[in-house]
């Protein structure tokens, strides 16, 4: 797969965690299942702990007994070492989709950086670091605790996790 390829993968499980019909552009219906009759209410159930008590969280600082001020501040400086800042009323720098947006767009600079070894290197481990310190711990959190009747909530984390697991074997190669 190019890096615009994966860029476009990221950004479809960034738009697929965001709102119920997300990503339907992008990922194939093999690896994501098409939003259920009702999908908004079938999301919600599944992602907002506001709505429903067996919901699971998008926001890592949900799944983790770090201090979140010191996870934001971390996950900040990532994106501050890339120029990236977060937009007025945007998410928050620990929700699922903003982090896969950061890897959409490290392999969107992949692909705008290809004839430079040592830039694309250094991308490549900015990307498994990313994966490996923030992402997959967060996707497995969600995995694990996801109560959900609807097919394709069920599957978004799973898929997630082995586009993520492919790509850390990728990266590493």
């Amino acid at each position: 797969m190019t890096p615009l390829e994966r860029s476009a993968v990221y950004g479809g499980f960034a738009s697929a965690f965001r709102k119920a019909d997300g990503g339907t552009d992008v990922l194939d219906d093999t690896l994501v299942p098409p939003p259920p009759e009702g999908a908004s209410k079938a999301f919600m159930a599944a992602f907002d702990p506001s709505v429903s008590k067996t919901a699971v969280s998008l926001h890592a600082s949900a799944h983790t007994e770090r201090d979140q001020t010191d996870l934001y501040q971390e996950l900040i400086r990532w994106y501050d070492h890339f120029g990236l800042k977060r937009r007025d009323g945007g998410e928050l720098p620990d929700h699922v989709s903003v982090m896969l947006e950061f890897l959409q767009f490290l392999t969107a600079q992949e692909a705008a950086n290809a004839g430079d070894a040592a830039a694309v290197g250094s991308l490549h481990k900015a990307q498994g670091d990313f994966i490996e310190r923030q992402v997959l711990p967060l996707v497995e959190a969600m995995s694990g605790k996801l109560e959900t009747d609807a097919e394709r909530y069920q599957v978004l984390p799973q898929g997630l996790r082995a586009f993520l697991e492919e790509e850390l074997t990728a990266l590493t190669q």
